[in-house]
């Protein structure tokens, strides 16, 4: 992650994104991508980026690249 002086204060009911939310995993890799086709599965996570700006997480995409990397089986 870049690193930054001062995080700005997280907006109300935003967290700060962290490595232990990115567990070795980029941006891009687990960012939001509107599988709903609205955002609204309830799986989308946002983030207060400490590189500036708000970023939506997926935490369904995160598990399953989690269990891919740990060799856990699907469900």
């Amino acid at each position: 992650m870049v690193e930054i002086k001062s995080i700005p204060k997280a907006a109300r009911g935003l967290r700060v994104l962290t490595d232990e939310v990115l567990d070795g995993f980029a941006i891009e890799d687990i960012k939001c991508r509107s599988c709903s086709g609205y955002g609204n599965c309830g799986y989308k996570s946002m983030y207060l980026n400490p590189a500036g700006g708000v970023v939506s997480i997926c935490m369904n995409r995160r598990e399953q690249l989690q269990k891919k990397r740990d060799g856990v089986p699907a469900e």
